[in-house]
């Protein structure tokens, strides 16, 4: 049996420590099932504007830069989502903004099948929709990092991230490919209201997170949470005392994201979570347009733009066991951004034939694929009580990037009459994130900051 922590002989129990060093059972994989279906709306939606802009761009009339705004307008709902969720959760918890997220993610989902006649419109909608998603994702991602043990935590997070946003994202080339042809874009949006179901669900089953429970004193909710997340223990939980490490900061404090501490750790995340994003959204927004002005057919340019993403989930894994073997998250990273710039050439240089293909699932690994290794760093630099407003804003930021990809390619291909500078530019993006990665201190060396990762 795994041994618990040196404080079982004082009758107190670290709270974090015994998230840490319990063996994986039910409630984890139960609790992050949860958390992966609603990861796997957030990507759905996040990416089905990229494959209604066949159909819309005619009907509505779009030059390139519009169709620009309508694959950024969500983004930067998206963004501002990101940056309150943060914040909101530090303060009221993990599960209250979640089902937020998720009720309001549905509801305007249908409103855009429903009521989105022109882009105007559908810019407004979209970017409360972006909001909503935008609550979703830092808080997912910080609640499944909090629960994951010391010794499978890359590979735990990535899996589940994997299976529910990127199966989201994947999803929603291929959903479009059957539905758009038959039924019209606005069906992508009825897909996507059917989360309202698992919000109902999630009303009934998604528990608080136990470190924030922690963090606020509810010494009866831990004792109940980590009897069923450890069950061998339940006996010896039934008589103790919970800490939860102090550190030092306001919960939910943005100062403090900004002191001595933290302060470059902070700049340099965002700056490379805004440069990694840029290129991820500004290439999967523009690919099945790009595909399709190459000749390809409608479902083969909608087949590349999901296999990109499909091929994420590998990257994301391939980069966190390299991470774990070499013990330095930063190099394995770097090194990945590298591979992903050059898949970017090979792209904006070569087109059809199985190059292409290779070229497709090389940057879908490696710039989009990436990301989620970075968003489990930014996780584990934060103690608990900024630790979901480190990752929110964080993704707020980034998600700025985000914003600027799909608009930036938009104006750059309208003003060039091609891809090319905007595949160049994409991929010196990548090459400059790859760069500012060895700024970034490694968690165990930063203060107060969880003892885990690398």
């Amino acid at each position: 049996m795994t041994q618990a922590p040196s404080s079982r002989a004082s009758g107190h129990i670290d709270v974090r420590d015994a998230l840490q060093s319990a063996p994986l059972g039910a409630f984890h994989y139960r609790l992050a099932t949860l958390l992966a279906l609603i990861l796997l709306f957030d990507g759905f939606d996040l990416y089905n504007a990229a494959y209604i802009v066949h159909d819309v761009s005619a009907l509505w009339r779009l030059s390139p830069s519009r169709i620009g705004v309508l694959l950024s307008c969500g983004l930067a709902g998206f963004a501002a989502g990101s940056a309150v969720s943060g914040p909101f959760s530090d303060r009221i918890g993990r599960r209250r903004v979640l089902l937020a997220g998720i009720w309001l993610s549905g509801g305007m989902s249908l409103a855009i099948a429903l009521f989105a006649h022109d882009l105007r419109t559908f810019i407004g909608l979209r970017f409360v929709m972006g909001i909503s998603l935008g609550l979703l994702m830092p808080v997912a991602v910080t609640y499944i990092n909090e629960i994951a043990p010391r010794r499978s935590a890359n590979v735990f997070t990535i899996v589940f991230f994997s299976c529910g946003w990127i199966g989201g994202a994947t999803a929603s080339g291929f959903i479009a490919a059957w539905l758009i042809p038959q039924y019209g874009w606005q069906s992508m949006y009825y897909v996507g209201a059917l989360s309202v179901v698992l919000a109902l669900a999630l009303q009934f089953a998604l528990p608080e997170s136990v470190s924030f429970l922690a963090s606020r004193g509810r010494q009866e909710a831990v004792r109940a949470q980590l009897s069923r997340l450890w069950p061998a223990r339940a006996a010896e939980f039934a008589n103790a005392a919970f800490t939860s490490p102090d550190a030092g900061v306001k919960a939910g404090s943005v100062a403090a994201l900004f002191s001595p501490e933290f302060r470059r750790q902070t700049i340099c995340l965002w700056s490379m979570g805004a440069l990694s994003l840029f290129s991820s959204y500004g290439l999967s927004g523009w690919l099945p347009t790009i595909m399709l002005k190459r000749g390809e057919n409608l479902s083969t340019s909608f087949a590349y733009g999901s296999l990109l993403v499909f091929a994420s989930a590998f990257g994301s894994l391939l980069t966190g066991v390299l991470a774990d073997r070499i013990g330095n998250r930063r190099l394995a990273m770097s090194l990945a951004w590298l591979c992903g710039a050059a898949a970017i050439g090979v792209l904006a240089t070569i087109t059809g034939g199985s190059v292409t293909f290779v070229g497709i699932v090389v940057a879908g690994m490696f710039v989009i694929g990436t990301q989620t290794v970075l968003n489990n760093l930014v996780a584990v630099s934060y103690p608990t009580e900024i630790r979901s407003t480190g990752v929110g804003l964080y993704l707020g930021i980034a998600r700025v990037g985000a914003m600027c990809g799909p608009a930036i390619a938009g104006v750059l291909q309208q003003a060039t009459g091609g891809a090319g500078t905007m595949f160049f530019v994409l991929g010196a993006a990548l090459v400059t994130a790859a760069a500012l990665v060895f700024l970034v201190a490694r968690p165990e060396n930063l203060p107060k900051a969880p003892a885990f990762g690398h």
